[in-house]
């Protein structure tokens, strides 16, 4: 099925994808900025522990438009090691976790930079689990493990601004609305803001649907017009046969809470733990 998978860049992107890290194979054409942070910085920041660093917030309006929720939470910004955007919040009962793409990480371990107020930066955790590296729509997932004392002093929020929820998951086949919240930026988006569309390819591990997107906005977290969680955004796609008509993919939140073993944590706090699905 994956051998007939085609990607090829939006043109609205194309200009923005020209400068995603090297670490990506070679046309892939996953939504990723580059990282905002000079190595200085960023050592900087992990030396600060839970405190952080604060910056300019006139930065972190560029660097990380949109809405920021304080904590750790769902749709948060991440600015290392790349320009990101997080997805949800999930437990595996002794600990909180945040989601991301595979491909906004390099290795498991792997320390990972946040906004956490409108001026901070914390290095939040460390990577936990990850997707093999073939980054491809329906495998392409990495969650990260929230250092407890960031979780005290700043707070774990699990509600997507802007969108609400998530209230569950979505296990369904059929077409469906979809949003997003990414805090991508460049001509195709306006910035740090909700963008919706119409989700008509449902497999088990990877969807797809028409909408619009922009780098920095891998890894952000895709729900149902009623506040399910769909799963993440990973790919600008034009594909005629795995996903046909659609013009970005993801990973199904069925297979991430398959594969790392952990449950999504909704925005009222309850939990919601792994399904299947009988799409194709």
């Amino acid at each position: 099925m994956r051998s007939r998978l085609r990607l090829a860049l939006a043109t609205a992107c194309a200009v923005g994808l020209m400068s995603a890290p090297s670490a990506l194979a070679a046309g892939a054409t996953t939504p990723v900025a580059p990282s905002p942070l000079s190595p200085e910085l960023q050592r900087q920041i992990a030396d600060a522990g839970a405190q952080g660093v604060a910056v300019g917030e006139e930065r972190l309006n560029a660097d990380c438009p949109g809405v920021a929720t304080r904590g750790v939470s769902a749709a948060g910004c991440i600015v290392a090691p790349y320009g990101c955007t997080a997805n949800f919040i999930y437990t595996d009962g002794a600990s909180k976790y945040v989601g991301t793409a595979r491909h906004c990480v390099d290795r498991v371990g792997q320390e990972v930079t946040m906004q956490v107020d409108t001026t901070t930066l914390v290095t939040v955790g460390a990577v936990a689990k990850m997707s093999s590296g073939e980054d491809e729509p329906g495998n392409d997932f990495a969650i990260i493990k929230i250092d407890p004392a960031v979780a005290a002093k700043w707070g774990v929020n699990p509600a997507v601004p802007g969108v609400g929820g998530p209230n569950g998951i979505y296990t369904g086949c059929g077409p469906t609305a979809v949003t997003h919240y990414g805090h991508g930026y460049g001509a195709a988006v306006a910035q740090g803001k909700p963008e919706g569309g119409l989700a008509t390819n449902w497999n088990n591990d990877g969807f797809g649907w028409t909408g619009a997107g922009a780098p920095g906005d891998s890894g952000s977290p895709v729900l149902t017009a009623d506040g399910k969680a769909a799963g993440d955004f990973t790919h600008l796609i034009v594909d005629l046969g795995t996903y046909p008509g659609s013009t970005l993919a993801g990973t199904r939140i069925t297979k991430i809470l398959q594969h790392t073993g952990v449950s999504l944590v909704n925005a009222n706090g309850t939990s919601t733990g792994a399904a299947s699905t009988n799409c194709r």
